[in-house]
C-alpha cells in the first residue's frame, strides 16, 4: 500500500507554463494520500504552488539542499546542505568572466539573485511568479554572509550550453559539489550532499515511512536519485531516454496531467 508520494514539480507536476491544471488538484486531493514536493525552485517559488494544492506540511527545496516544512504562512527550516561560500563566489564569477550572457541565478534563504536580466530570466519570473533581485556578485560577496544553497546558470543556445556543461564538469568536478542538468537548459550546482534522493531519505526517516510504501514522480536527470530511492518510480511520458531507463512506470506526459493519471490507472494497483 502507498502511503507518500514524492513529485517534481516543473516537467513533471506542472504543466509547461508553470500551472497546474484543475484535474491534477482534483485527484491529488481526492487520493488521501501525503505528497511531498521535490524540487529545484526555492521554497519562496513552491509557494504558490503549495497554496494553490492547499498542502502544507514538509517539502523539498533546491534540489535536496532544503527541507522545510510549511505551516500556514510560515516556513521552517528543518535541514540544510548549503555551499562553500568562497567556492560559490569563485564559480559564479569565473562563469561570468568565461559566459558573459548566460543567465546567472544564485538563491539564498531569501532571495533570487542575478546579475544580468535576459529572455531566460524573464521567462523563468514569469512563470514562477516570483521577483528576482538584481545584484553585482563582486558587491554581493562582499557585503554580505548569506548562507548560498544553489547556483544556476541557464542558456537556451545547445551549443553554448554543451560548452557551459563541459567547462564546469572539467574545471569543478573534484569539488565537494553536485552538478546536475534540470530541463533541457538549466544546469545547477549544490553541496555534494544535497540530492533530491537524500531530501526524501531524510523525510521518510522523519516520518518512519517504510520505502516500499513510497512513490516518486519525476522527469528530469536530476531526478534520477530519488526516482533511485523510492519505492516506485514513476516517469513522465516527456522525460528523456535516460531518466525513462530508471522508471519502473512510465505515466503520460505533464501537459497530459501524468502525475493524475498515474495516482488513477497505476498507484491504485501497486
Amino acid at each position: 500500500m502507498i502511503k507518500h508520494l514524492f513529485s517534481d514539480l516543473d516537467g513533471t507536476l506542472l504543466k509547461n507554463n508553470g500551472e497546474l491544471s484543475d484535474y491534477t488538484k482534483k485527484i491529488i486531493g481526492e487520493c488521501n494520500i501525503p505528497l511531498t514536493l521535490v524540487s529545484a525552485r526555492s521554497p519562496q517559488k513552491m509557494e504558490s504552488i503549495l497554496n494553490d494544492l492547499g498542502v502544507g506540511g514538509i517539502h523539498i527545496a533546491f534540489n535536496g539542499a532544503m527541507v522545510f516544512k510549511k505551516e500556514n504562512t510560515k516556513f521552517t527550516i528543518l535541514n540544510k546542505e548549503t555551499l562553500n561560500r568562497e567556492l560559490a563566489r569563485k564559480l559564479v564569477l569565473d562563469i561570468r568572466s568565461k559566459f558573459p550572457k548566460v543567465g546567472i541565478s544564485l538563491y539564498d534563504d531569501e532571495n533570487w539573485n542575478v546579475d544580468v536580466i535576459n529572455k531566460v530570466i524573464e521567462r523563468e519570473k514569469k512563470v514562477v511568479k516570483v521577483n528576482y533581485n538584481l545584484v553585482n556578485f563582486n558587491q554581493y560577496f562582499n557585503e554580505n554572509l548569506k548562507e548560498v544553497y544553489k547556483v544556476s546558470f541557464i542558456e537556451d543556445d545547445i551549443e553554448v550550453f554543451k560548452k557551459l556543461v563541459n567547462y564546469v564538469e572539467v574545471n569543478y568536478s573534484d569539488e565537494k559539489i553536485t552538478i546536475q542538468k534540470s530541463l533541457s537548459e538549466y544546469l545547477e550546482i549544490t553541496h555534494v550532499n544535497a540530492k533530491k534522493s537524500l531530501g526524501i531519505e531524510y523525510v521518510m526517516k522523519l516520518k518512519n515511512i517504510d520505502r516500499e510504501s513510497t512513490v516518486a514522480f519525476g522527469d528530469g536527470e536530476n531526478d534520477i536519485s530519488m526516482l533511485q530511492s523510492a519505492g516506485y518510480s514513476i516517469v513522465m511520458g516527456n522525460a528523456t531516454d535516460k531518466v525513462k531507463e530508471h522508471a519502473d512506470f512510465i505515466t503520460k506526459s505533464n501537459i497530459e496531467d501524468g502525475v493524475a493519471y498515474a495516482i488513477k490507472t497505476i498507484i491504485a494497483k501497486i
